[in-house]
């Protein structure tokens, strides 16, 4: 087998979520190249009468239009990988590598996943439902494609479960992860119904099910928006062995006492001082306690 193949399937059962996310974004735009430079050459010669990108965008761009997504369902999951242009894959690449290993680190591989296509296609479900209730937007022959939608759901649950961490902008000054999330919202929020071809609806769809899903999976009580958060502790849901003596009473209810106890503690440290706070054995706990909602 050819070494580099063999190198990039290694990299890809060897790396984290977020890499195999971005190894699955660039193997796609490469797919949808190769299917363009086919037309363009006219070697797909049944497609011949249409335009060269037909068959890319046909197969992976979702269309807004009304009844658009009966024609093609499959590109409500497909048009979250795909993009058309460079600049578009690295922005949303380089973006997607900043939230998701920090994501991931905290919350996991599979709910990182989760996240990126339920919150995606929540994001192209929000795009298509505004080009059906608002007169400017109707009648568009728009379509959507790229990872923003997933990347903001990612983004804004981050921002709302660590709110104290800071990023380096521009790599000389220190800002709170809040504060950008604001940014970008409002970004899309300000610019809905321009003509820059940009799915803004799908940015905010998927932003608000990101602050929905973190909400689900912590039981978030927003008591002051942005501004900070409070962290409502919940039970832990402690399972009794199989095999060998049971737990009496007694022991069932101080152990999950004493893990209730050990968790609220984590949870009070993450909401002064950050998810980084926390040294190794206690992201390891709230790892696993987190499997265990």
């Amino acid at each position: 087998m050819n070494p580099v193949v063999e190198q990039i399937k290694q990299q890809f059962r060897s790396g984290t979520m977020t890499i195999r996310l971005v190894m699955v974004n660039v193997g796609v735009f490469a797919l949808i190249q190769l299917i363009n430079a086919l037309e363009r050459l006219q070697v797909l010669s049944v497609f011949e009468d249409f335009p060269a990108g037909y068959v890319s965008h046909y197969f992976f761009a979702l269309p807004v239009f009304r009844l658009g997504i009966l024609l093609k369902p499959w590109t409500l999951l497909t048009s979250i990988f795909a993009h058309f242009g460079i600049w578009h894959l690295f922005g949303n690449l380089l973006f997607l590598y900043f939230v998701g290993s920090t994501y991931e680190r905290f919350f996991g591989a599979k709910r990182l996943l989760h996240l990126y296509i339920i919150g995606g296609m929540a994001g192209n479900l929000t795009e298509i439902l505004a080009h059906q209730v608002f007169p400017a937007l109707q009648g568009s022959a728009f379509s959507v494609v790229g990872a923003s939608g997933a990347i903001m759901a990612i983004f804004m649950a981050l921002a709302i479960a660590q709110p104290q961490l800071q990023v380096q902008l521009f790599g000389i000054f220190p800002l709170r992860i809040y504060f950008l999330a604001i940014f970008f919202f409002l970004k899309d929020l300000t610019a809905v119904g321009t003509a820059d071809q940009i799915a803004h609806f799908a940015h905010i769809g998927g932003a608000l099910f990101g602050i929905w899903s973190i909400q689900q999976f912590w039981h978030v009580r927003l008591s002051r928006p942005w501004l900070g958060i409070e962290l409502k502790k919940t039970n832990s849901h402690l399972k009794v062995k199989k095999g060998g003596r049971p737990m009496s009473d007694e022991q069932y209810r101080a152990t999950k006492q004493e893990r209730q106890a050990r968790l609220d503690a984590i949870l009070d440290k993450i909401s002064k001082r950050g998810y980084d706070a926390l040294n190794k054995e206690e992201k390891d706990f709230l790892f696993q306690q987190s499997k265990d909602v």
